[in-house]
C-alpha cells in the first residue's frame, strides 16, 4: 500500500499522498450504504407482506414474535 502513501515533489513542493478522509467515508455511506440498506429494508417488507397475506406462511425473523 505504499503506492497510496507515496509523496510527490512538483516544482519543489512536496505533496502528501492520498488517504481516506472523513468526507470520503461520509459520501460512501450516503451514496452507497444508505441505498443498499434502504433497498434491503423495502425488499424485506415486501417479501414479508407477500408471504403473510398471499401465501399464508411465516417469513423471516417476524415468525419469532408471533
Amino acid at each position: 500500500m505504499a503506492l497510496f502513501r507515496r509523496t510527490q515533489t512538483i516544482d519543489g513542493h512536496t505533496l502528501p499522498g492520498r488517504h481516506l478522509t472523513i468526507w470520503a467515508l461520509y459520501y460512501f455511506l450516503l451514496y452507497f450504504g444508505a441505498p443498499v440498506i434502504g433497498g434491503a429494508v423495502v425488499l424485506d417488507g415486501a417479501l414479508f407482506l407477500l408471504f403473510k397475506y398471499y401465501f399464508g406462511a411465516c417469513f423471516g425473523v417476524f415468525c419469532l414474535f408471533e
